[in-house]
């Protein structure tokens, strides 16, 4: 009798011991199991990286974006950072434990989706250089235009390439890196101002403007060490639209300084390359001037929605307002791909237009302006009200924050 009881006993032990130590052949991840590592610029550096799951991710913070250097932009130097953190995010808890160690940035990211800004930082604790952290819900793809380029299927920091507001995305002054929040609503009115942010202790961040009445800040250093400030051209307005000082103004921050350029025909000549100032993802880059030239049967400004390369939506064979879902379904070489009214900062307020929330959409080009200092070349704008319009090469202020829909990097075409 005694032998069995001992038997018993150990055979207990025995189950409990493989209860507490077993292992299931698919366990949940529990908060402290280790989370799997990701080099995120094992094959390129750039200044938005992308994620797909949660997990434990790290990069290269030693290299400006992609670390290229072109005419017309002073070379990258080499980071040397003593610290990093957490700028921004757009949902609370995306984003955690953000360390630096031997060059690289380390962090967490929860599975939320969203946006998020991360830092490096010098010795003094002030930003060197800071880096856009991209989780949407829906799958990155390219859809090819009719022009013959492979765009993105949403808009550089949506969420999706759908729906207002998720596919609004991210706004970007002309030839800077880092991103500023669209709306939170599907439309706005003067007082809407851009999705919230937070810290990474929950706290509330602001996007603030630089002086209305002075250009003392106004320079490309100052914008790397300041990203969550919108630089105003409202002092200058009248001599330059740039948001840097005039006499600082540089046509290449996007690397396409002669991409307005035509030849006898009317086709753009140059598409330019890819800088390390450039917003895009790896494998991405700010598209050219013309990419979405289809879109418009003239391939100019037009006011009549008829000759509209867009979607029939409500199915009734005419193409009018009521086709507008907060932004066109513009036609591809297959389909068609949604083009959201996002509106845009206001360059000489350096605020967020709200009002115009899905009534207005610009898209910026890598090119320069033509007409005058300051502006540069927007691939798309087009607007539902005051009236419908639509222009495949429009021009605006620099100082102007608008969407981007990233082309896919072929190199210098």
């Amino acid at each position: 009798m005694m032998k069995n009881r001992t038997f018993l006993a150990g055979l207990l032990a025995l189950l409990a011991f493989a209860a507490c130590n077993g292992h299931d052949p698919d366990p949940e991840n529990t908060d402290d199991d280790p989370l799997p590592s990701t080099d995120l610029s094992a094959e390129e550096t750039a200044n938005c990286y992308i994620l797909t799951a949660k997990g434990r991710y790290s990069f290269d913070a030693t290299v400006k974006g992609n670390g290229v250097t072109v005419e017309g932009l002073a070379a990258p130097e080499t980071l040397s950072p003593a610290g990093a953190e957490l700028v921004w995010q757009t949902r609370k808890e995306m984003i955690d434990s953000v360390t630096f160690e031997d060059g690289r940035i380390s962090f967490s990211a929860s599975g939320l989706n969203g946006n998020a800004l991360i830092a490096a930082l010098d010795a003094g604790g002030e930003i060197i250089w800071s880096w856009h952290i991209w989780f949407p819900e829906e799958e990155i793809s390219t859809i090819k235009t009719k022009t013959g380029y492979s765009i993105m299927n949403m808009n550089l920091g949506a969420m999706n390439g759908s729906s207002a507001p998720e596919a609004y995305g991210m706004l970007y002054q002309w030839g800077r890196k880092d991103p500023f929040p669209a709306a939170a609503t599907v439309t706005g009115d003067t007082q809407t101002v851009g999705a919230p942010l937070y810290s990474s202790s929950g706290a509330s961040v602001s996007i603030t403007n630089s002086s209305w009445y002075s250009t003392e800040h106004n320079t490309l250093e100052y914008s790397v060490s300041h990203p969550t400030v919108c630089l105003s051209n409202y002092s200058q307005y009248s001599t330059s639209r740039d948001w840097l000082a005039s006499s600082k103004s540089n046509d290449a921050l996007w690397g396409n300084p002669d991409g307005i350029e035509t030849d006898s025909e009317n086709n753009f000549i140059n598409t330019g390359r890819k800088t390390y100032l450039d917003p895009s993802p790896a494998g991405y880059r700010v598209p050219p001037a013309g990419v979405f030239s289809t879109f418009t049967s003239s391939g100019g400004y037009s006011q009549t929605p008829s000759e509209f390369d867009v979607q029939d939506m409500n199915g009734d064979l005419v193409i009018d307002g009521m086709d507008f879902s907060y932004g066109w379904h513009f036609g591809m070489d297959e389909g068609y791909a949604y083009f959201p009214a996002a509106a845009r900062y206001d360059g000489s307020y350096a605020m967020l237009y709200g009002s115009m929330s899905g009534l207005w959409g610009n898209y910026w080009s890598n090119a320069p302006g033509d007409n005058s200092p300051g502006l540069a070349t927007a691939a798309l704008a087009f607007q539902i009200s005051p009236a419908i319009t639509c222009s495949p090469l429009a021009e605006g202020s620099r100082a102007d924050a608008y969407s981007i829909r990233c082309i896919a990097d072929t190199g210098s075409l």
